[in-house]
């Protein structure tokens, strides 16, 4: 009702003017059915308002753009985090397995060797030279016939 009685005195005003004109970044009303001295682009009452709200409207659009390529920007990182998090998990597990895997071979190596210690160095020694005199007899017996 206000807006319709503001629009009405606006209207009388211009009446009264013989020549519209508008400056940059403003905007005239003319009234319906009125004449003007040059070349003119009229807008109603709804386009105007939009014009005038259009730079609010682009920059809640793009606010509201700029924080959903945030949040997108967010997300992926966080994946790539939480990737990153599962291929070092996995590595450490495998790593742990194979750590576990040479202690087992280190210690089955080490029992092979205490079983390989358990022989009695002096009664092998004695062996082998007691077989390596019985060779040397033996060889001489045969080459002596």
């Amino acid at each position: 009702m206000v807006l319709s009685t503001l629009i009405k005195s606006i209207f009388l005003f211009f009446l009264m003017i013989p020549m519209a004109y508008g400056g940059e970044g403003k905007f005239t009303l003319v009234p319906q059915g009125g004449v003007v001295r040059f070349e003119a682009t009229c807008f109603d009452t709804e386009a105007t308002a939009k014009l005038l709200a259009w730079k609010e409207f682009l920059s809640e659009e793009y606010k509201v753009k700029c924080e959903m390529e945030k949040k997108k920007i967010t997300l992926d990182s966080e994946l790539v985090i939480q990737n990153l998090q599962i291929t070092l998990e996995e590595t450490q597990t495998r790593y742990q397995i194979e750590i576990n895997t040479r202690d087992k071979e280190l210690e089955e190596l080490r029992n092979i060797i205490k079983k390989n210690k358990k022989i009695n160095i002096p009664l092998v020694v004695a062996g082998s030279v007691v077989a390596g005199i019985g060779i040397g007899f033996g060889a001489y017996h045969i080459a002596s016939r």
